[in-house]
């Protein structure tokens, strides 16, 4: 047995003690790193020689320690769960700022609200009816029922604006999801290769996740760890990301909320036009946005108004105006006209511009009374009317947004358990990684202590031999 053994003992264990320590501040300079997961030094002890041989001995102790592995402290069943969760949670919350935006869009309930608005309107007509013969009251009715057309234009515009915002963010947040797909695919690359070369891929690994969990988040996609160290990403029953090969994803369908019922939006594989299979994710929700909740509200608001339309120019036909036929300044009554022009939100205006041309009365013998104008006035009670519509219309909405609101909540604290859990797992924690500086730094101490008594043992049997 060679004397100078002790020293090759005591000499691994000060590589392996100041090896822990380094990768203990590693830890530490990385403990607010997105993604980073916590290292951990795996040591094992060298064996004493256990083999029988013709000339071996052993000594009953062993020859220090070695180095096995870093391990990344990285538990893949509560990522993908973090996958999972983060994704639903995006989709919900992405959800949640469209009904918000609709509902912003709507402005009710307010004083100055689409539903007051029609109010004022059917009490101008109880003003008409009251004073069929004063032009002043004519005039303010006509100039609330443009006030009510202006609303539904700008609320129609504002839907259609809505609608080409979330266009383009589904076309940008693809554009991401195919940046971070070809990141992964480089990723996959680099630590295969990394592997098979026995180099270290941790942080490699960890910047993989931290892409992978960003697609998860877009899309919904899941991620399966190979044994190879790569990494799948899976869409809709197909994979996006297999090793180092990718499948970019592009957006198709109309532009405009007015071509949607002929060409939807939808997104797919851009190699082979199939669909992605998006049900959960950011994308998930702008593709609910653009095929449901805005053109949903645009047929509600289109369909309030062809039915202002329709009654009051039903109601409005069966009277009589005040108008006069030059060059008498005797009222000549005709019946009334079209009071409202279009068919929908986007085109009503008010037909009528001379507030004779009012048709208030009810027949053409006595032009100044105004039966008609009361009835019109009684359209405002209508159970199928356009102010009952209007009413389900927004408190439908208000449900909706609730619902999604309320789920949007609770998801998100479900989200933020799951990400706390896994952090616990594989995220840094100061206090742990302060104590085992010290119990690295006490045990590489100690080894310096074995070095520097072995040292003056040998110096003593030399000296003796003297």
């Amino acid at each position: 047995m060679s004397t100078f053994s002790g020293l090759n003992t005591a000499l691994s264990a000060l590589y392996a003690q100041r090896r822990a320590l380094d990768l203990t501040g590693q830890n530490i300079a990385n403990a607010n790193t997105e993604g980073y997961s916590r290292q951990r030094l795996e040591l094992s002890p060298v064996e004493a020689l256990s083999t029988p041989a013709r000339w071996s001995t052993a000594r009953g102790a062993g020859d220090g320690v070695r180095i096995t592995d870093v391990t990344r402290l990285h538990n893949e069943f509560m990522t993908n769960r973090t996958r999972a969760e983060r994704g639903l949670n995006e989709y919900l919350q992405a959800q949640s700022a469209a009904y918000a935006n609709v509902e912003q869009t709507l402005g009710e309930p307010s004083d100055t609200g689409l539903q007051s608005q029609l109010s004022n309107y059917w009490s101008a007509w109880s003003d008409v009816a009251n004073r069929p013969g004063d032009t002043s009251a004519r005039t303010q009715l006509l100039a609330r029922a443009g006030t009510i057309t202006d609303t539904m234009h700008a609320t129609r515009q504002n839907l259609d604006n809505l609608f080409g915002a979330t266009r383009e963010q589904l076309a940008a947040d693809i554009a991401v999801v195919n940046q971070t797909s070809a990141g992964i695919a480089e990723l996959n690359q680099r630590i295969v290769l990394a592997r098979n070369g026995n180099l270290p891929t941790n942080e490699l690994s960890d910047q993989r996740d931290t892409l992978v969990l960003r697609i998860s988040a877009l899309t919904g996609a899941s991620g399966q760890l190979n044994e190879d160290g790569s990494v799948n990403v899976a869409l809709g029953g197909n994979l996006l990301v297999q090793g180092d090969i990718v499948r970019d994803l592009q957006a198709v369908g109309s532009t405009t909320v007015d071509g949607i019922g002929i060409n939807p939006v939808r997104v797919q594989y851009a190699d082979n036009a199939s669909p992605a299979g998006i049900t959960t994710g950011k994308l998930a929700a702008h593709l609910q946005v653009l095929t449901r909740t805005i053109p949903d509200a645009v047929a509600g608001l289109d369909s309030i108004a062809n039915t202002l339309i329709t009654t009051v120019n039903a109601q409005h036909q069966l009277g009589y105006d005040i108008s006069v036929t030059p060059p008498s300044s005797t009222p000549t009554p005709q019946p009334g006209g079209p009071f409202f022009s279009g068919a929908s939100a986007k085109d009503i205006a008010v037909a009528i511009t001379d507030p004779a041309k009012i048709a208030a009365s009810s027949t053409p013998a006595t032009p100044y009374q105004g039966d008609n104008a009361n009835a019109m006035a009684a359209v405002a009670q209508d159970p199928q009317g356009a102010d009952t519509q209007y009413r389900d219309f927004v408190v439908g909405i208000g449900i909706q947004a609730q619902t999604v609101n309320r789920r949007a909540t609770a998801q998100q604290v479900i989200s933020d358990d799951a990400t706390a859990a896994e952090q616990a797992e594989s995220g840094v924690s100061l206090d742990e990684e302060m104590t085992n500086m010290i119990l690295y730094q006490r045990a590489y101490e100690a080894a310096a202590k074995v070095v520097s008594t072995i040292d003056t043992t040998l110096d003593s049997l030399i000296n003796m031999k003297r």
